[in-house]
């Protein structure tokens, strides 16, 4: 009991907001130890330094693991291009604990070729005025494909103002490109980015504990007593059994903003549903969640605070 004492004051000063609280993540790992099928031959010195390296290891993965801030840039102008990752090298200058990862494109099709193989950027900084495709049509592009990268679009004309928000615009900055407004606008996108990647759920599966960002989540379904949780890479996650009701298992979800309980059954990603019909919530991924006859006007005004409150950008 000692032991297990240390090691829950060992959590507190350990685990960060990023993840579970250090009392259910203290749990979590001694379930782990528990499905071990020679836990019950471990002296109490093994299990704590067993645990120990299990919590460690979860905290590399917080300090050294952030995801950084995948960026593309796209325009056909070299000077105006070269001005961009001047800006952007600056930034990194200033801001030196942040990661950032550039690539840069030259036409709208060479960087929906990459992405239609690689898969997508967090963040788009796109010239409007191109040849062959403009930026918001790029920018309609990225969106019919699901991606949900921040747009900000960078033009010499205003004209491109109200199309550029019909495709989900983060930001519309004037040519030639302050560095302060520029810097402001990457401020915002890194924040925005860092919220969503830093909301994460424990998913305890047969052979491990899975810290999934909640964004990757487009909804979560019981399966009898599991639970499936399906990502945005058209993945599904199984989860071990869970006792008790499906609410409860589930509440960590719940906790956030943009999840709904939908019937006894769904726990749904409100900023994946693309449309709200009588009978089904339709998902991006060409997914479906059948929706209660009783629930229907209150999925629907779900959904439509969700978006009127920000959507993306505040729902955390």
């Amino acid at each position: 009991m000692v032991i297990i004492a240390d090691l829950a004051a060992f959590c507190s000063d350990l685990v960060t907001p990023r993840f579970v609280d250090s009392s259910c993540l203290l749990c979590y790992t001694i379930d782990v130890i528990a499905d071990n099928d020679h836990a019950c031959f471990m002296r109490p010195e093994q299990a704590f330094y067993k645990l120990l390296y299990i919590l460690v290891t979860i905290q590399k993965i917080n300090r050294e693991g952030e995801q950084a801030l995948q960026i593309a840039l796209c325009d056909d102008e070299t000077t105006n291009y070269e001005m961009v990752r001047e800006l952007i090298r600056q930034y990194k200058q200033i801001h030196s604990d942040r990661t950032l990862s550039l690539s840069s494109f030259a036409s709208g099709k060479e960087l929906i070729n990459h992405v239609d193989e690689h898969g997508c950027f967090d963040l788009y900084i796109l010239d409007c005025i191109m040849p062959e495709m403009n930026g918001i049509e790029l920018g309609a592009a990225l969106r019919t494909r699901d991606d949900t990268g921040f747009l900000i679009y960078l033009t010499t004309s205003p004209d491109f103002a109200l199309d550029s928000y019909r495709v989900d615009a983060f930001d519309y900055l004037l040519k030639p490109v302050e560095s302060e407004l520029f810097f402001q606008s990457l401020d915002k996108a890194y924040r925005s980015f860092s919220q969503i990647m830093q909301k994460t759920v424990a998913i305890k599966t047969t052979d491990s504990i899975r810290m999934i960002p909640i964004a990757d989540i487009r909804y979560a379904e019981r399966i009898d007593k599991h639970i499936d949780y399906h990502l945005t890479d058209n993945t599904v996650i199984h989860s071990t059994s869970f006792n008790g009701s499906f609410q409860n298992a589930v509440s960590e979800l719940l906790s956030h903003k943009r999840m709904l309980l939908v019937g006894s059954s769904f726990v749904v990603n409100l900023f994946h549903v693309t449309e709200v019909t009588r009978s089904d919530l339709l998902l991006t991924g060409e997914l479906r969640v059948p929706v209660p006859r009783r629930m229907y006007e209150t999925v629907k005004k779900e959904w439509a605070d969700f978006w009127l409150n920000g959507g993306r950008y505040y729902a955390f």
